[in-house]
Protein backbone atom coordinates (compact mmCIF):
# COMPACT_ATOMS: atom_id res chain seq x y z
CA UNK A 1 0.00 0.00 0.00
CA UNK A 2 2.75 2.30 0.86
CA UNK A 3 4.61 2.04 -2.12
CA UNK A 4 1.21 2.30 -4.65
CA UNK A 5 1.12 5.55 -2.43
CA UNK A 6 4.25 6.81 -2.99
CA UNK A 7 3.91 5.61 -6.77
CA UNK A 8 0.85 7.63 -7.06
CA UNK A 9 2.28 10.59 -5.74
CA UNK A 10 5.29 10.60 -7.77
CA UNK A 11 2.95 10.08 -10.88
CA UNK A 12 0.97 12.59 -10.00
CA UNK A 13 3.79 15.40 -8.92
CA UNK A 14 5.49 14.21 -12.64
CA UNK A 15 2.37 14.88 -14.47
CA UNK A 16 1.73 18.34 -12.53
CA UNK A 17 5.50 19.27 -13.87
CA UNK A 18 4.71 18.64 -17.43
CA UNK A 19 1.55 20.56 -17.22
CA UNK A 20 4.13 23.28 -15.81
CA UNK A 21 6.23 23.08 -18.52
CA UNK A 22 3.90 22.99 -20.90
CA UNK A 23 1.65 26.41 -20.15
CA UNK A 24 -1.17 23.83 -19.59
CA UNK A 25 -2.24 26.19 -16.90
CA UNK A 26 -5.25 28.36 -17.51
CA UNK A 27 -5.75 31.85 -17.35
CA UNK A 28 -3.56 34.19 -15.08
CA UNK A 29 -5.91 35.91 -13.29
CA UNK A 30 -5.60 39.11 -10.18
CA UNK A 31 -5.89 37.24 -6.81
CA UNK A 32 -5.57 38.75 -3.41
CA UNK A 33 -2.19 36.99 -2.22
CA UNK A 34 -2.50 37.72 1.18
CA UNK A 35 -5.70 35.99 1.70
CA UNK A 36 -4.18 32.80 -0.06
CA UNK A 37 -1.44 32.76 2.44
CA UNK A 38 -3.82 33.30 4.98
CA UNK A 39 -6.04 30.02 3.71
CA UNK A 40 -2.69 28.27 3.89
CA UNK A 41 -1.77 29.10 7.35
CA UNK A 42 -5.34 27.86 9.01
CA UNK A 43 -5.04 24.53 6.77
CA UNK A 44 -2.15 23.74 8.27
CA UNK A 45 -2.50 24.71 11.67
CA UNK A 46 -3.04 20.98 12.86
CA UNK A 47 0.50 20.04 11.62
CA UNK A 48 2.23 23.01 12.90
CA UNK A 49 0.61 22.40 15.91
CA UNK A 50 1.56 18.33 16.21
CA UNK A 51 5.58 19.22 15.76
CA UNK A 52 4.98 22.14 18.37
CA UNK A 53 6.25 24.76 16.20
CA UNK A 54 5.88 28.60 16.31
CA UNK A 55 4.47 30.34 13.95
CA UNK A 56 5.22 34.24 13.33
CA UNK A 57 3.62 35.81 10.54
CA UNK A 58 4.04 39.29 9.11
CA UNK A 59 1.56 39.87 6.40
CA UNK A 60 0.55 42.58 4.50
CA UNK A 61 -3.01 43.01 3.79
CA UNK A 62 -4.44 43.46 -0.06
CA UNK A 63 -1.09 42.12 -1.41
CA UNK A 64 -2.13 41.05 -5.44
CA UNK A 65 -0.58 39.15 -7.52
CA UNK A 66 -1.55 38.25 -11.46
CA UNK A 67 -0.73 34.52 -11.32
CA UNK A 68 -2.91 31.33 -12.34
CA UNK A 69 -4.56 30.31 -8.81
CA UNK A 70 -4.51 26.47 -8.96
CA UNK A 71 -0.28 27.23 -9.16
CA UNK A 72 -0.49 29.93 -6.55
CA UNK A 73 -2.00 27.59 -4.82
CA UNK A 74 0.33 24.94 -5.05
CA UNK A 75 3.33 27.04 -4.52
CA UNK A 76 2.04 27.93 -1.19
CA UNK A 77 0.98 24.29 -0.14
CA UNK A 78 4.37 23.06 -1.39
CA UNK A 79 6.27 26.06 0.58
CA UNK A 80 4.09 24.96 3.74
CA UNK A 81 4.58 22.01 3.35
CA UNK A 82 8.75 21.97 3.51
CA UNK A 83 8.63 24.28 6.25
CA UNK A 84 7.05 22.11 8.20
CA UNK A 85 8.23 18.84 7.23
CA UNK A 86 11.99 19.93 7.36
CA UNK A 87 11.40 21.84 10.26
CA UNK A 88 12.65 20.29 14.18
CA UNK A 89 10.58 19.70 16.94
CA UNK A 90 9.85 22.95 19.06
CA UNK A 91 11.27 24.80 16.06
CA UNK A 92 10.01 27.98 14.51
CA UNK A 93 8.20 29.34 10.78
CA UNK A 94 8.25 32.72 10.15
CA UNK A 95 5.94 34.45 6.87
CA UNK A 96 6.87 37.50 5.83
CA UNK A 97 4.60 38.77 2.98
CA UNK A 98 5.04 42.46 1.36
CA UNK A 99 3.92 44.04 -2.06
CA UNK A 100 7.38 42.91 -3.30
CA UNK A 101 7.95 39.49 -1.47
CA UNK A 102 6.93 36.43 0.20
CA UNK A 103 9.49 34.99 2.38
CA UNK A 104 9.12 31.85 4.27
CA UNK A 105 11.82 30.55 6.86
CA UNK A 106 11.99 27.61 9.17
CA UNK A 107 14.56 26.07 11.82
CA UNK A 108 16.17 22.91 10.58
CA UNK A 109 19.55 21.16 10.35
CA UNK A 110 21.98 22.97 7.78
CA UNK A 111 21.64 20.99 4.39
CA UNK A 112 24.51 18.81 3.48
CA UNK A 113 24.19 19.09 -0.19
CA UNK A 114 24.87 22.18 -2.58
CA UNK A 115 21.63 24.46 -2.07
CA UNK A 116 21.13 25.37 -5.84
CA UNK A 117 20.52 21.46 -6.64
CA UNK A 118 17.65 21.46 -4.53
CA UNK A 119 15.71 22.63 -7.12
CA UNK A 120 16.05 19.99 -9.53
CA UNK A 121 13.85 17.45 -9.72
CA UNK A 122 14.61 14.25 -7.11
CA UNK A 123 17.67 16.25 -5.36
CA UNK A 124 17.12 16.18 -1.49
CA UNK A 125 19.63 16.55 1.14
CA UNK A 126 19.16 13.18 2.79
CA UNK A 127 18.74 10.56 0.07
CA UNK A 128 17.13 7.86 2.46
CA UNK A 129 14.15 10.32 3.41
CA UNK A 130 10.96 9.84 2.32
CA UNK A 131 10.39 12.63 0.45
CA UNK A 132 10.23 12.46 -3.64
CA UNK A 133 12.52 15.57 -4.16
CA UNK A 134 10.16 16.98 -6.07
CA UNK A 135 8.00 19.80 -3.91
CA UNK A 136 11.08 22.72 -4.83
CA UNK A 137 11.32 22.00 -8.23
CA UNK A 138 7.50 22.21 -8.66
CA UNK A 139 7.60 25.16 -6.64
CA UNK A 140 10.69 26.48 -8.91
CA UNK A 141 8.93 25.85 -12.08
CA UNK A 142 5.57 28.07 -10.51
CA UNK A 143 8.20 30.56 -10.32
CA UNK A 144 9.37 30.61 -13.45
CA UNK A 145 6.55 29.97 -15.25
CA UNK A 146 4.84 33.51 -13.64
CA UNK A 147 8.35 35.15 -13.73
CA UNK A 148 8.90 35.45 -9.87
CA UNK A 149 12.43 35.31 -8.42
CA UNK A 150 13.07 32.20 -5.86
CA UNK A 151 16.18 32.07 -3.63
CA UNK A 152 17.41 29.97 -1.39
CA UNK A 153 19.88 30.69 1.80
CA UNK A 154 20.76 29.13 5.02
CA UNK A 155 21.97 31.64 8.02
CA UNK A 156 21.70 30.89 11.82
CA UNK A 157 19.76 27.66 12.04
CA UNK A 158 16.88 29.13 9.28
CA UNK A 159 16.28 27.84 6.21
CA UNK A 160 14.84 30.84 3.66
CA UNK A 161 13.02 31.10 0.64
CA UNK A 162 12.49 33.92 -0.84
CA UNK A 163 10.22 34.90 -4.04
CA UNK A 164 10.45 38.19 -5.13
CA UNK A 165 7.32 39.52 -7.39
CA UNK A 166 8.80 41.23 -10.83
CA UNK A 167 6.14 44.11 -9.72
CA UNK A 168 3.02 44.18 -7.37
CA UNK A 169 0.14 44.20 -9.72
Amino acid sequence: YNASNRLSKLNQSLILLTKIDNHQFGQKEKINFSKLVNKQVANYTELIDAKNLKLKSYIQEGVTLTINAALADILVSNLFTNAIKHNIVNGEIILELTATHFLISNTGKALQGNPSEFFQRFKKDNQTSESLGLGLSIVKRICDSEHIKISYTHSLQYHLIDLEFERAS
